[in-house]
């Protein structure tokens, strides 16, 4: 048996992660065709397979791959570390910290703030990723995740914090009379959404639906209709006007909750994004 090239544990890990060449060659930025190098590299010099394709085309690891994970996530884990550790001795909190949340988190409250993460720590890098569904902390699609409700899910080694709530109210475009517009509401899909079930029942006149609150806004900003907002969003919009809703309406409030994953937890870099998210108005 050849010496295994510890490089090639990074492959191995995204591909079992990911199940696909082109999503493993995504999260750690090369080709997919140099991930099946890299594979094929492995098992010849292991002398295993590593992989075998399912009837969907998905890469499934197998027995000799999982014994071998186990031992790839601690090498992962202790790397990070050891990185981080690195850092620091230079300059300060240092390390690239993943952060995912759902589109309207990310474009309109994340990137509005992390001007004063970055001046603050100077080693620190952050990846900030939009993205509707759920990435996973445990296959390290993300160190962090800032999600609306509280999980359910995630596993025992899923930490879940709560950053605050927001409550919703009614906006149009600003300058638009409001009174004789339709709503814009949610495809069937998200119509389990604390404010997609407020619409349906208490406005039915709905001309647009869409899946996902960035849409929303954007669709009421450009004079679409009128819809359900974050407050703390829409109200720091000029394109948006807050509308009147009666003094009986309960307009729908959201949790926000932040999860992190336990063997990240020693990760100064991590702590210190954590420390940031927690400060932040999520009112």
């Amino acid at each position: 048996m050849q010496m295994l090239d510890w490089n090639d544990l990074k492959y191995l890990l995204a591909l079992f992660r990911q199940g696909s060449l082109k999503g493993a060659a995504r999260i750690v930025g090369v080709s997919d065709t140099t991930v099946a190098r890299r594979l094929a590299a492995m098992e010849q010099a292991l002398g295993v397979t590593l992989f075998v394709r399912s009837h969907a085309g998905q890469y499934v690891a197998t027995d000799a791959a999982k014994a071998m994970i186990r031992h790839a996530e601690t090498v992962e884990r202790e790397t990070l570390a050891l990185h981080d550790h690195a850092g620091q001795q230079a300059q300060g909190v240092a390390g690239v910290v993943r952060i995912s949340s759902v589109p309207i988190i990310v474009n309109r409250v994340l990137t509005r703030a992390v001007r004063d993460l970055l001046d603050a720590h100077p080693g620190v890098s952050v990846e900030l990723v939009p993205a509707s569904q759920n990435l996973s902390l445990s296959r390290r699609e993300a160190d962090l995740a800032v999600r609306f409700a509280r999980p359910h899910g995630g596993g025992l080694r899923t930490k879940a914090q709560k950053l605050g709530e927001m409550g919703f109210a009614a906006y149009a475009a600003a300058g638009a009379d409001a009174d004789g517009m339709a709503w814009i509401g949610y495809d069937e899909t998200h119509a389990h959404l604390p404010q997609a079930h407020w619409i349906e029942k208490s406005r039915p006149q709905v001309r647009l639906r869409v899946a996902d609150v960035e849409t929303a806004l954007e669709s009421a900003a450009a004079g679409i209709g009128k819809t359900l907002l974050p407050r703390m969003i829409a109200d720091a919009d000029p394109r948006l006007q807050r509308l009147e809703t009666g003094k009986d309406a309960r307009l729908p409030r959201r949790e926000v909750w932040m999860l992190s994953h336990a063997d990240q937890a020693e990760r100064g870099s991590v702590a210190a994004v954590k420390a940031w998210l927690t400060g932040l108005n999520w009112q």
